[in-house]
Protein backbone atom coordinates (compact mmCIF):
# COMPACT_ATOMS: atom_id res chain seq x y z
CA UNK A 1 0.00 0.00 0.00
CA UNK A 2 1.48 3.84 -1.10
CA UNK A 3 0.08 7.04 0.71
CA UNK A 4 0.88 10.75 -0.13
CA UNK A 5 2.88 13.22 1.64
CA UNK A 6 2.90 16.85 1.03
CA UNK A 7 7.24 17.66 1.12
CA UNK A 8 8.59 20.93 1.87
CA UNK A 9 11.81 20.98 0.63
CA UNK A 10 13.29 24.59 1.33
CA UNK A 11 12.57 27.39 3.17
CA UNK A 12 9.72 29.43 0.83
CA UNK A 13 9.83 26.60 -1.13
CA UNK A 14 7.41 23.70 -2.85
CA UNK A 15 5.23 21.78 -1.23
CA UNK A 16 6.01 18.50 -3.77
CA UNK A 17 3.18 15.56 -3.22
CA UNK A 18 4.95 12.10 -3.37
CA UNK A 19 3.54 8.86 -3.47
CA UNK A 20 5.87 6.11 -0.77
CA UNK A 21 5.00 2.90 0.82
CA UNK A 22 2.91 2.64 3.59
CA UNK A 23 4.68 0.78 6.84
CA UNK A 24 3.50 -1.85 8.84
CA UNK A 25 3.92 -0.54 12.55
CA UNK A 26 5.84 -2.82 14.70
CA UNK A 27 5.47 -3.68 18.40
CA UNK A 28 4.51 -0.58 20.60
CA UNK A 29 3.80 1.31 17.28
CA UNK A 30 1.00 2.69 16.03
CA UNK A 31 -0.51 3.66 12.14
CA UNK A 32 -2.94 6.53 11.67
CA UNK A 33 -4.75 7.33 8.73
CA UNK A 34 -5.01 11.43 8.84
CA UNK A 35 -8.91 12.98 9.09
CA UNK A 36 -7.23 16.44 9.08
CA UNK A 37 -4.88 18.57 10.57
CA UNK A 38 -4.49 21.91 11.29
CA UNK A 39 -2.15 24.81 9.90
CA UNK A 40 -0.46 26.80 12.74
CA UNK A 41 1.17 29.76 13.15
CA UNK A 42 4.27 27.64 13.61
CA UNK A 43 3.96 25.80 10.22
CA UNK A 44 4.49 29.03 8.81
CA UNK A 45 7.44 29.93 10.52
CA UNK A 46 8.82 26.79 9.35
CA UNK A 47 7.83 27.85 5.70
CA UNK A 48 9.73 31.11 6.17
CA UNK A 49 12.78 29.55 7.58
CA UNK A 50 12.24 31.46 10.91
CA UNK A 51 13.11 28.24 13.04
CA UNK A 52 16.82 27.16 12.44
CA UNK A 53 17.01 23.75 14.12
CA UNK A 54 14.79 22.72 11.96
CA UNK A 55 15.98 20.40 8.68
CA UNK A 56 14.60 20.75 5.35
CA UNK A 57 13.10 18.74 3.35
CA UNK A 58 10.19 17.66 6.05
CA UNK A 59 6.60 17.53 6.11
CA UNK A 60 4.75 20.13 8.03
CA UNK A 61 1.96 19.56 10.55
CA UNK A 62 1.49 18.70 14.12
CA UNK A 63 -1.88 19.43 15.16
CA UNK A 64 -3.12 16.04 13.84
CA UNK A 65 -6.50 14.01 14.45
CA UNK A 66 -7.12 10.58 12.59
CA UNK A 67 -8.17 7.47 12.64
CA UNK A 68 -6.10 4.22 13.81
CA UNK A 69 -5.31 2.35 10.37
CA UNK A 70 -3.29 -0.08 12.01
CA UNK A 71 -2.04 -0.89 16.20
CA UNK A 72 1.19 -2.59 16.49
CA UNK A 73 1.18 -5.53 19.12
CA UNK A 74 0.81 -4.29 22.80
CA UNK A 75 -0.97 -0.89 21.52
CA UNK A 76 -4.23 -1.49 22.94
CA UNK A 77 -4.91 1.91 24.93
CA UNK A 78 -4.38 5.29 25.02
CA UNK A 79 -2.42 7.13 27.65
CA UNK A 80 -5.61 8.05 29.97
CA UNK A 81 -6.47 4.51 29.56
CA UNK A 82 -9.08 4.27 27.35
CA UNK A 83 -9.50 0.95 25.35
CA UNK A 84 -8.64 1.60 21.70
CA UNK A 85 -8.81 -0.43 18.72
CA UNK A 86 -8.59 0.27 14.72
CA UNK A 87 -10.91 3.07 13.96
CA UNK A 88 -11.29 5.06 16.50
CA UNK A 89 -11.09 8.88 16.50
CA UNK A 90 -7.60 9.60 18.48
CA UNK A 91 -5.67 13.46 18.49
CA UNK A 92 -1.31 12.67 18.41
CA UNK A 93 0.20 14.44 21.10
CA UNK A 94 3.07 15.82 18.73
CA UNK A 95 6.11 16.64 21.30
CA UNK A 96 8.60 13.74 21.69
CA UNK A 97 10.43 14.82 24.80
CA UNK A 98 13.66 12.94 25.86
CA UNK A 99 12.39 12.16 29.48
CA UNK A 100 15.88 12.37 30.35
CA UNK A 101 17.10 15.87 30.44
CA UNK A 102 17.72 18.63 33.26
CA UNK A 103 14.08 19.56 32.54
CA UNK A 104 12.22 16.48 32.06
CA UNK A 105 13.16 14.60 35.14
CA UNK A 106 14.64 17.07 37.75
CA UNK A 107 12.65 20.25 36.87
CA UNK A 108 9.69 18.36 35.95
CA UNK A 109 8.95 20.88 32.76
CA UNK A 110 9.17 18.65 29.60
CA UNK A 111 7.65 21.89 27.97
CA UNK A 112 11.29 22.90 28.08
CA UNK A 113 13.13 19.54 27.24
CA UNK A 114 16.39 20.84 24.87
CA UNK A 115 16.42 16.98 23.53
CA UNK A 116 13.29 16.65 22.16
CA UNK A 117 11.48 16.67 18.98
CA UNK A 118 8.10 16.43 17.58
CA UNK A 119 6.02 15.32 14.90
CA UNK A 120 6.01 17.90 11.96
CA UNK A 121 9.18 18.83 12.83
CA UNK A 122 11.29 16.47 11.34
CA UNK A 123 12.00 13.79 13.99
CA UNK A 124 14.17 11.94 11.51
CA UNK A 125 16.45 14.70 9.73
CA UNK A 126 18.69 12.09 8.77
CA UNK A 127 15.96 9.48 6.81
CA UNK A 128 13.87 10.82 3.77
CA UNK A 129 11.32 12.69 4.21
CA UNK A 130 7.98 10.23 5.57
CA UNK A 131 4.96 9.58 7.56
CA UNK A 132 6.25 11.81 10.64
CA UNK A 133 3.58 14.81 9.96
CA UNK A 134 0.55 15.88 9.82
CA UNK A 135 0.01 16.92 6.17
CA UNK A 136 0.04 13.01 4.87
CA UNK A 137 -2.30 10.88 3.77
CA UNK A 138 -0.90 8.40 7.02
CA UNK A 139 1.16 9.48 10.53
CA UNK A 140 3.83 6.60 11.29
CA UNK A 141 4.12 6.69 15.35
CA UNK A 142 7.06 5.09 15.57
CA UNK A 143 8.92 7.06 17.88
CA UNK A 144 9.13 4.80 21.65
CA UNK A 145 8.17 8.42 23.17
CA UNK A 146 4.80 8.45 20.69
CA UNK A 147 1.92 9.71 22.70
CA UNK A 148 -2.06 9.90 22.00
CA UNK A 149 -5.34 10.55 23.31
CA UNK A 150 -8.20 8.83 22.21
CA UNK A 151 -11.33 11.63 21.43
CA UNK A 152 -15.21 11.55 21.08
CA UNK A 153 -15.65 14.84 19.20
CA UNK A 154 -16.19 15.81 15.64
CA UNK A 155 -13.25 16.13 13.73
CA UNK A 156 -13.59 20.06 12.98
CA UNK A 157 -13.95 20.33 16.86
CA UNK A 158 -11.22 17.66 18.16
CA UNK A 159 -8.46 19.12 15.97
CA UNK A 160 -8.52 22.34 17.85
CA UNK A 161 -7.06 20.45 20.98
CA UNK A 162 -3.28 21.25 20.49
CA UNK A 163 -3.91 24.77 20.09
CA UNK A 164 -6.29 24.75 23.43
CA UNK A 165 -3.44 23.37 25.42
CA UNK A 166 -1.51 26.42 24.91
CA UNK A 167 -4.33 28.64 26.40
CA UNK A 168 -5.09 25.91 29.26
CA UNK A 169 -0.76 26.12 29.81
CA UNK A 170 -1.11 30.17 29.57
CA UNK A 171 -3.29 30.20 32.44
CA UNK A 172 -2.12 27.98 34.44
CA UNK A 173 0.82 30.08 34.51
CA UNK A 174 -1.11 33.21 35.98
CA UNK A 175 -3.27 33.55 38.84
CA UNK A 176 -7.60 33.80 38.28
CA UNK A 177 -9.74 33.94 41.08
CA UNK A 178 -13.35 34.11 40.53
CA UNK A 179 -14.25 37.94 39.85
CA UNK A 180 -11.27 38.68 38.10
CA UNK A 181 -10.80 40.77 34.61
CA UNK A 182 -8.75 38.83 32.10
CA UNK A 183 -7.72 40.55 28.68
CA UNK A 184 -6.74 38.45 25.77
CA UNK A 185 -4.70 39.91 23.03
CA UNK A 186 -5.31 38.19 19.88
CA UNK A 187 -8.64 36.94 18.14
CA UNK A 188 -6.81 33.99 16.67
CA UNK A 189 -7.01 30.40 17.46
CA UNK A 190 -4.95 30.61 20.48
CA UNK A 191 -6.89 33.83 21.90
CA UNK A 192 -9.78 31.59 21.79
CA UNK A 193 -8.14 29.27 23.29
CA UNK A 194 -7.07 31.67 26.17
CA UNK A 195 -10.38 32.73 26.64
CA UNK A 196 -11.70 29.06 26.91
CA UNK A 197 -9.63 28.45 29.21
CA UNK A 198 -9.69 31.37 31.64
CA UNK A 199 -13.68 31.10 31.53
CA UNK A 200 -13.03 27.43 32.64
CA UNK A 201 -10.38 29.17 35.37
CA UNK A 202 -13.29 31.19 36.85
CA UNK A 203 -12.53 34.11 35.79
CA UNK A 204 -15.79 37.07 35.71
CA UNK A 205 -15.14 39.50 32.86
CA UNK A 206 -13.60 37.97 29.65
CA UNK A 207 -12.69 41.12 27.08
CA UNK A 208 -10.93 40.13 23.81
CA UNK A 209 -8.73 42.61 21.16
CA UNK A 210 -8.49 42.08 17.84
CA UNK A 211 -9.42 41.89 14.26
CA UNK A 212 -11.30 41.43 11.94
CA UNK A 213 -14.96 42.05 13.46
CA UNK A 214 -16.19 38.28 12.16
CA UNK A 215 -13.34 36.95 14.56
CA UNK A 216 -14.53 39.17 17.71
CA UNK A 217 -17.96 37.82 16.83
CA UNK A 218 -16.41 34.24 16.85
CA UNK A 219 -14.93 35.41 20.72
CA UNK A 220 -18.35 36.59 21.46
CA UNK A 221 -19.80 33.10 20.83
CA UNK A 222 -17.41 31.29 23.15
CA UNK A 223 -18.03 33.66 26.03
CA UNK A 224 -16.02 37.27 25.49
CA UNK A 225 -18.34 39.81 27.52
CA UNK A 226 -16.30 42.68 25.71
CA UNK A 227 -14.62 42.94 22.19
CA UNK A 228 -12.19 45.80 20.87
CA UNK A 229 -12.07 45.83 17.48
CA UNK A 230 -8.38 47.52 16.49
CA UNK A 231 -9.48 47.92 12.99
CA UNK A 232 -12.21 50.69 14.57
CA UNK A 233 -9.84 51.90 17.54
CA UNK A 234 -6.57 52.32 16.31
CA UNK A 235 -5.12 54.80 19.45
CA UNK A 236 -3.83 51.80 21.76
CA UNK A 237 -3.82 54.45 24.67
CA UNK A 238 -7.78 54.41 23.58
CA UNK A 239 -8.00 50.88 23.76
CA UNK A 240 -6.08 50.72 27.38
CA UNK A 241 -8.36 53.15 28.83
CA UNK A 242 -11.30 51.15 27.32
CA UNK A 243 -10.48 48.18 29.53
CA UNK A 244 -9.26 50.02 32.51
CA UNK A 245 -12.87 51.73 32.32
CA UNK A 246 -14.17 48.22 33.04
CA UNK A 247 -12.18 46.77 35.68
CA UNK A 248 -12.61 47.76 39.67
CA UNK A 249 -11.59 51.29 40.41
CA UNK A 250 -9.98 51.98 36.71
CA UNK A 251 -6.96 50.23 37.89
CA UNK A 252 -6.83 47.42 35.21
CA UNK A 253 -7.03 43.55 33.91
CA UNK A 254 -6.03 41.24 36.86
CA UNK A 255 -4.55 39.16 33.83
CA UNK A 256 -3.53 40.22 30.10
CA UNK A 257 -2.52 36.96 28.09
CA UNK A 258 -0.57 38.46 24.45
CA UNK A 259 -1.77 35.87 21.94
CA UNK A 260 -0.95 38.29 18.93
CA UNK A 261 2.64 37.29 18.09
CA UNK A 262 3.43 41.11 17.70
CA UNK A 263 5.95 42.73 19.46
CA UNK A 264 4.21 46.37 19.86
CA UNK A 265 1.14 44.87 21.86
CA UNK A 266 3.61 43.76 24.34
CA UNK A 267 4.07 47.27 25.96
CA UNK A 268 0.41 48.22 25.05
CA UNK A 269 -1.05 44.99 27.32
CA UNK A 270 1.41 45.46 30.16
CA UNK A 271 -0.27 48.99 30.24
CA UNK A 272 -3.64 47.41 30.64
CA UNK A 273 -2.69 45.62 33.89
CA UNK A 274 -3.27 46.48 37.10
CA UNK A 275 -0.31 46.86 39.83
CA UNK A 276 0.27 43.35 41.23
CA UNK A 277 -1.46 41.82 38.23
CA UNK A 278 -0.33 39.39 35.57
CA UNK A 279 0.87 39.65 32.18
CA UNK A 280 1.57 36.13 30.09
CA UNK A 281 2.81 36.56 26.52
CA UNK A 282 1.80 33.52 24.74
CA UNK A 283 2.04 34.08 21.17
CA UNK A 284 6.18 34.85 20.72
CA UNK A 285 6.98 31.43 19.29
CA UNK A 286 9.30 33.01 17.17
CA UNK A 287 11.78 36.15 17.05
CA UNK A 288 9.37 38.56 15.65
CA UNK A 289 12.00 41.46 16.46
CA UNK A 290 12.21 43.51 20.08
CA UNK A 291 10.05 46.38 21.58
CA UNK A 292 11.17 49.35 23.92
CA UNK A 293 9.75 48.85 27.62
CA UNK A 294 10.85 51.22 30.50
CA UNK A 295 11.50 48.35 33.32
CA UNK A 296 10.80 50.95 35.80
CA UNK A 297 7.84 51.92 34.92
CA UNK A 298 6.50 48.97 33.27
CA UNK A 299 7.82 46.24 35.68
CA UNK A 300 8.81 47.47 38.99
CA UNK A 301 6.41 50.40 40.43
CA UNK A 302 3.51 48.30 38.88
CA UNK A 303 5.12 45.24 40.97
CA UNK A 304 3.57 43.06 38.18
CA UNK A 305 4.13 39.20 37.48
CA UNK A 306 5.72 38.61 33.80
CA UNK A 307 5.15 35.53 32.73
CA UNK A 308 6.11 33.75 29.12
CA UNK A 309 4.54 30.57 27.85
CA UNK A 310 6.67 27.88 25.87
CA UNK A 311 4.93 24.96 24.12
CA UNK A 312 2.50 22.83 26.18
CA UNK A 313 2.50 19.81 28.40
CA UNK A 314 0.79 16.42 28.07
CA UNK A 315 -1.57 17.22 31.23
CA UNK A 316 -2.71 20.66 29.14
CA UNK A 317 -4.08 17.80 26.50
CA UNK A 318 -5.67 15.84 29.54
CA UNK A 319 -7.97 18.87 30.85
CA UNK A 320 -8.29 20.39 27.41
CA UNK A 321 -10.39 16.82 26.21
CA UNK A 322 -13.02 16.97 28.07
CA UNK A 323 -13.64 20.61 27.43
CA UNK A 324 -13.73 19.53 23.45
CA UNK A 325 -15.81 16.72 24.58
CA UNK A 326 -18.47 18.55 26.52
CA UNK A 327 -19.70 20.30 23.31
CA UNK A 328 -20.10 23.77 25.51
CA UNK A 329 -18.13 25.90 23.22
CA UNK A 330 -18.62 26.06 19.21
CA UNK A 331 -15.53 25.31 18.74
CA UNK A 332 -16.09 23.38 15.33
CA UNK A 333 -16.59 26.88 13.86
CA UNK A 334 -13.19 27.77 14.33
CA UNK A 335 -12.21 25.63 10.42
CA UNK A 336 -12.85 28.25 8.18
CA UNK A 337 -11.26 26.30 5.07
CA UNK A 338 -10.40 22.22 4.16
CA UNK A 339 -7.74 21.91 1.30
CA UNK A 340 -6.35 19.04 -0.37
CA UNK A 341 -2.42 18.19 0.40
CA UNK A 342 -2.23 19.93 -2.89
CA UNK A 343 -2.67 23.27 -1.83
CA UNK A 344 -0.14 22.86 1.27
CA UNK A 345 1.41 26.07 -0.31
CA UNK A 346 -2.28 28.14 -0.62
CA UNK A 347 -2.29 27.55 2.96
CA UNK A 348 0.98 29.36 3.82
CA UNK A 349 0.39 32.61 1.25
CA UNK A 350 -2.99 32.98 2.95
CA UNK A 351 -2.13 33.73 6.19
CA UNK A 352 1.10 35.68 5.41
CA UNK A 353 -0.95 37.95 2.97
CA UNK A 354 -4.20 39.19 4.64
CA UNK A 355 -5.72 35.89 5.86
CA UNK A 356 -8.02 35.75 3.24
CA UNK A 357 -8.25 32.32 0.71
CA UNK A 358 -10.98 31.61 -1.96
CA UNK A 359 -12.48 34.79 -1.33
CA UNK A 360 -12.93 34.18 2.10
CA UNK A 361 -11.53 35.02 5.04
CA UNK A 362 -9.16 32.53 7.17
CA UNK A 363 -10.00 31.47 10.84
CA UNK A 364 -8.55 28.46 10.79
CA UNK A 365 -7.34 26.33 7.93
CA UNK A 366 -7.25 22.19 8.00
CA UNK A 367 -5.52 20.10 5.38
CA UNK A 368 -7.10 16.99 4.59
CA UNK A 369 -5.09 13.96 3.07
CA UNK A 370 -7.94 12.33 2.00
CA UNK A 371 -9.30 14.86 0.39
Amino acid sequence: MYGRIAVLDKPFGEFKVQEIPVPEPKRGELLVRQVMCGVCGTDVHIYQGRLPDVKYPLVLGHEIIGTIEKLGEGVNRDHTGREVEEGDLIYVIPALRCRRCYFCLDLRQPNLCMDGTAYGFNPYPDEPPGFYGGYGEFLYMRHPNSEFLKIDAKPEAAVFLEPLTIGIHAVSRVEIHVGDVVVVQGAGAIGLSALIAAKEKGAFKMIVIGAPKSRLELAKEFGADLTIDIEEIEDPKERVEIVKSETRGGYGADVVIECTGFPSAVPEGIDMVRRGGFYAVAGHFTDAGPVMINPYSAFTRKHINLVGVWSSRLEDFIRGRPIIESGRYPIEKIVSHKLPLERCKDAMEAMIEGYRLDGKEVRKIVIQGGL
